[in-house]
């Protein structure tokens, strides 16, 4: 490959190493909170002494762990398929198949990243925070509305992918 050739491809998987990287923060919150856990837990357990807050943190904390997973999960296809009537419905069915099911998927997003947007703002307008700690409550909002909103990006380019490779290459 010349190196105007490397150049391209990495411009091509930029998305995907993006996104990468925002489930490797995800996946290192979830390490932080495998290790609060179990502080909270011997605390609680041997030291008779549980910590404030705990409950709110891991709820938080898996918010952004999920959102930021489910983009990069998407993109890589690690989502579980059913393919149970692929042999019967032949190519054009599988293509039309994912075609409605991205669709939908992608419209059901944009309608949830708006409500979620929206809860987001009037959160941080209003100063909403969790009850022990007080945590502000629009950090899980925006979460889920960067995950979500990637997520729809992914599907979006999945569509357009599955047009431009079109049926007859279709899986």
């Amino acid at each position: 490959m010349t190196h105007s050739e490397n150049n391209k491809q990495d411009a091509r998987d930029l998305p995907g190493r993006l996104l990468m990287w925002l489930a490797g923060i995800g996946g290192a919150v979830l390490f932080v909170i495998m290790l609060l856990v179990s502080y909270s837990v011997f605390r609680r357990y041997v030291l008779n002494d549980p910590i404030l807050g705990d409950v709110e943190l891991v709820q938080i904390g898996m918010a952004i762990v999920v959102m930021l997973a489910i983009p990069f999960a998407t993109h890589s296809g690690a989502h579980i398929r059913v393919d149970i009537l692929d042999n019967k419905i032949g190519a054009w069915g599988r293509f039309i198949g994912d075609l409605l099911a991205r669709s939908i998927g992608a419209y059901v997003l944009y309608l949830l990243i708006g409500k979620t947007w929206d809860k987001a703002w009037d959160a941080s307008k209003w100063g909403d925070v969790t009850n022990m700690i007080e945590i502000p409550v629009w950090i899980a909002y925006g979460a889920i509305t960067l995950g979500m909103g990637l997520y729809a990006l992914v599907l979006v380019a999945q569509i357009i992918a599955q047009f431009r490779s079109g049926v007859s290459d279709y899986e």
